[in-house]
């Protein structure tokens, strides 16, 4: 498996990860850029950040619990960048055969 892929994929096997590819970057942006506050609006480019580890402002988490309707929490939110740092160094090691 390349680098790249070994990086990227577990961003998508995190809790924040699974709900944004079961949904889709597309409905999320769609469904955050119409949102009656301000603040909340974001681009696609903002949400692809989110998955890299970036944090959303805690009014755009809110927006984002709001819209999984439950399935997703603040702390599946804000833990996401820990979660998808600690696949990483499991595949790593299971890598190198220490796993």
């Amino acid at each position: 498996m390349s680098d790249y892929c070994r990086r990227a994929l577990p961003r998508w096997r995190t809790r924040f990860g699974r709900f944004v590819a079961e949904v889709g970057v597309p409905e999320i942006h769609k469904a955050l850029r119409n949102h009656p506050d301000p603040e909340v609006r974001v681009t696609k480019g903002a949400i692809y950040e989110w998955l890299q580890g970036h944090r959303p402002s805690p009014d755009r988490a809110r927006a984002l619990v709001e819209l999984s309707r439950g399935r997703l929490s603040l702390d599946a939110i804000y833990s996401h960048r820990r979660e998808r740092d600690r696949l990483v160094r499991e595949e790593s090691q299971e890598g190198d055969g220490r796993g």
